[in-house]
């Protein structure tokens, strides 16, 4: 069960500080968005798995790091950062502030709701509102900082072409950029994927670390440990949404990212949730070590016509 947060008041300051702490781990996050979209650089290798059977695997992202560094130098392994801090920045200020008002409005009615429940009733009570006032937080600042997200992810993805269509700190460059190939919708790209990532992992997080505290393993001592499990647990189960708004946050701009052949053209989120999964794809980018070669031709040398249907160059 998700523990109650701390009411504090929210600032632009705590909210940047929050954004800031992301720039010591940035560039494992822009190579795991980089392996998501399908850049592979680096070429297979032969190996063998943990069960002793020879297989092809790509390199770790410790390689593909000193690649990119290779190319670009210590600044282009922090390509997209300003967009990334000012949207962590944006989603951290949104959420406490909905939460503090969530927390006003059922400061006068909290008492009297759980006061004569049984000990069951109230935990799933209890349960049930703070799962609700996390997804509501989350969500509304999921929603707010999405085009910051945008715009940091095709930061990212100019290092596939080269290109510089995209500022790392200039947010109106970004939104004149936005705005002129693809309209207000393009702020928006890989927002419902997004949305039902954070929402689903939520939900699934703290459903199954109430089930296992309450009816498995009654043990305030390795709470932590519980919320852990049920946190991995729901993140490798809730991946693939992730994978496809990071997609379809670039896919449909000018990039050669999103471009045939190196990435096929997508009508909706659903046409990529659906490539991802006839090509066996959907978990794409979510190891880090072990990174076992799965060939999908059909999306290098391919583009879609819509609908999912994917065609190969002649």
């Amino acid at each position: 069960m998700l523990q109650k947060s701390k009411k504090k008041e929210p600032s632009a300051s705590s909210s940047l500080t929050a954004g800031l702490y992301q720039t010591p781990f940035y560039p494992l996050s822009y190579i795991k968005v980089l392996i998501q979209i399908g850049h592979e650089p680096l070429p297979p290798f032969k190996s063998k798995s943990i069960f002793g059977r020879e297989q092809f695997f790509y390199p770790n992202n410790f390689s593909y790091m000193r690649y990119v560094y290779s190319v670009e130098g210590i600044s282009g392994l922090y390509r997209g950062l300003g967009m990334k801090i000012i949207s962590h920045s944006v989603a951290t200020y949104v959420y406490d502030t909905v939460n503090q008002m969530l927390d006003e409005s059922e400061s006068m009615e909290s008492e009297q709701s759980i006061e004569r429940k049984d000990k069951n009733e109230e935990k799933l009570a209890v349960f049930i509102k703070q799962t609700s006032k996390e997804l509501t937080a989350r969500c509304w600042g999921v929603i707010i900082s999405h085009p910051f997200h945008v715009m940091g992810l095709r930061c990212m993805a100019q290092f596939v072409g080269g290109e510089t269509a995209y500022s790392s700190w200039n947010i109106f460059h970004n939104v004149s950029e936005i705005y002129r190939s693809e309209g207000i919708l393009g702020f928006f790209s890989g927002l419902i994927p997004r949305i039902l990532f954070e929402a689903s992992t939520i939900a699934l997080t703290s459903s199954l670390a109430y089930l296992i505290k309450n009816y498995v393993y009654e043990d305030k001592e390795i709470d932590a440990l519980i919320d852990l499990f049920s946190s991995l647990v729901a993140n490798s189960v809730t991946y693939p949404l992730s994978l496809v708004s990071s997609i379809s946050c670039i896919s449909g701009s000018s990039l050669m990212a999103a471009r045939p052949p190196r990435m096929a053209l997508y009508a909706s989120w659903i046409d990529v949730f659906k490539h991802l999964y006839d090509t066996n794809q959907l978990k794409r980018g979510s190891s880090s070590f072990f990174r076992v070669y799965q060939p999908f031709e059909s999306q290098i040398a391919g583009f879609s016509l819509g609908h999912g249907t994917v065609r190969k160059f002649n």
